[in-house]
């Protein structure tokens, strides 16, 4: 199928974020966890992660189908038992959105705007890290969350709001609309229906590409 193409390279405002660099730690230990849920009858996703990449598909059935691991690393055994302690996965089922949300001794200010959220994070002597691929009817409303990896997303039709500090983000064969925001790293869009309401993509440090069906109709704002 032929697209237009859009790429745009843009500074805006989009989320803040005081983000550790872990990649300066000599992790000595390590632990693994498989994650694993269904919800049934929700009509939304929300996923709040900070660590890890976050991939959602849409397909035929009924069901969100969570999998994933959670990943721990530590300067030793002590630390890394006290991050089994202290940082823990909330799943919540309320109104009729399905909830994954990472919780730590990291979230200082749970508030939130328009521009998305803030986390602190303290120097700390362990690492943990949630990765995550949930399969979803194809109508399913996103909300997508994470500070450190990627948000994949395919085949999806329902409305989303897509926020990421440093990671990728891709959008693929999607349907609906919404937003996407993003500081570091590039955003990849492609359509296979037209948006119907307005969409934005905004970047501080990156490129966005977007790529849309023929007959496309909307005013466009850069």
């Amino acid at each position: 199928m032929f697209y237009h193409k859009i790429a745009i390279a843009v500074t805006a405002c989009a989320l803040v974020a005081t983000v550790l660099d872990a990649s300066r730690h000599n992790w000595t230990s390590e632990a693994r966890e498989p994650v694993r849920h269904t919800f049934s009858n929700d009509k939304s996703l929300e996923v709040d992660n900070v660590d890890g990449t976050i991939q959602v598909i849409g397909d035929n059935g009924n069901t969100i189908r969570v999998e994933g691991e959670k990943i721990i690393r530590a300067a030793g055994q002590r630390e890394l038992e006290r991050a089994k302690r202290e940082v823990k996965l909330d799943i919540n089922e309320r109104d009729g959105v399905a909830q994954l949300y990472v919780n730590g001794p990291f979230r200082r200010d749970n508030s939130s705007d328009d521009h998305g959220f803030h986390i602190h994070y303290d120097e700390r002597e362990y690492e943990v890290i949630y990765n995550f691929t949930i399969r979803v009817p194809r109508d399913t409303e996103l909300r997508l969350r994470t500070v450190n990896g990627e948000v994949k997303t395919e085949q999806t039709n329902g409305k989303f709001d897509v926020h990421g500090v440093n990671g990728s983000i891709t959008m693929t064969a999607i349907a609906g609309s919404g937003s996407i925001r993003t500081v570091n790293g590039p955003t990849v869009v492609s359509f296979r229906q037209n948006p119907n309401s307005a969409t934005d993509f905004r970047t501080v440090n990156g490129s966005i590409d977007a790529a849309f069906p023929p007959g496309l109709s909307a005013d466009a704002r850069f």
